[in-house]
């Protein structure tokens, strides 16, 4: 990718296995092009040339309902920045760091976002449609629940699961219960469960 030039300060950034940081005043420039070129052979995984005040987030995604209502999701507030909203940038104003132009911490874990209360009918197709509108947005899980509660339980080994199981069953008399991502847990779980005719 070519980006035109509009400053006369380059700044290289690079990852943590090799280190490769410096800036570099461009003298008699007053805009164009600029490129990257090498006189010997380069290996990288990741190549990103652009202006350095200009980011990318990676954070927000639109959720149509089966009502026809589209929320947003994920974006963060921040001050001290311009965006574009044609191609979901954002530029610093001024010579700071991106975690000043915000208040609130970016997880490195999952987030988690729940919607409005929505009136469905039992037996009946619904549609959500998912839409990212910034680069890099991974949905890991959708999930339907009950508007007056309902919980997501996570057990380490077999051993949790069947104590649990057995309290659902005859202490709380439940009639059963779902599974999902059935093979990742631990592998005596396959001698655990019931047999089925």
């Amino acid at each position: 990718m070519l980006q035109k030039c509009l400053t006369t300060t380059v700044r290289v950034y690079s990852g943590s296995s090799y280190t490769l940081r410096f800036t570099a005043t461009v003298s008699g420039f007053s805009g164009g092009y600029a490129g990257y070129r090498s006189d010997n052979r380069t290996v990288c995984e990741l190549l990103r040339l652009g202006d350095a005040w200009t980011y990318e987030p990676y954070e927000r995604f639109d959720v149509t309902f089966p009502d026809g209502t589209v929320t947003q999701y994920g974006r963060i507030s921040r001050s001290n920045v311009t965006w574009d909203t044609e191609f979901q940038v954002f530029t610093l104003t001024s010579d700071i760091e991106e975690d000043a132009t915000r208040s609130e911490s970016i997880s490195l874990d999952y987030e988690f976002y729940h919607s409005h209360e929505l009136a469905l009918t039992c037996g009946n197709d619904y549609t959500v449609t998912i839409t990212p509108k910034d680069i890099d947005i991974w949905i890991a899980r959708l999930f339907l629940g009950d508007a007056d509660g309902f919980s997501i339980l996570y057990y380490q080994d077999v051993d949790s699961l069947v104590y649990w199981a057995n309290e659902a069953a005859y202490r709380w008399g439940v009639r059963g219960f779902a599974m999902w991502s059935l093979g990742q847990e631990d592998m005596r779980l396959w001698e655990a469960l019931p047999k089925q005719i």
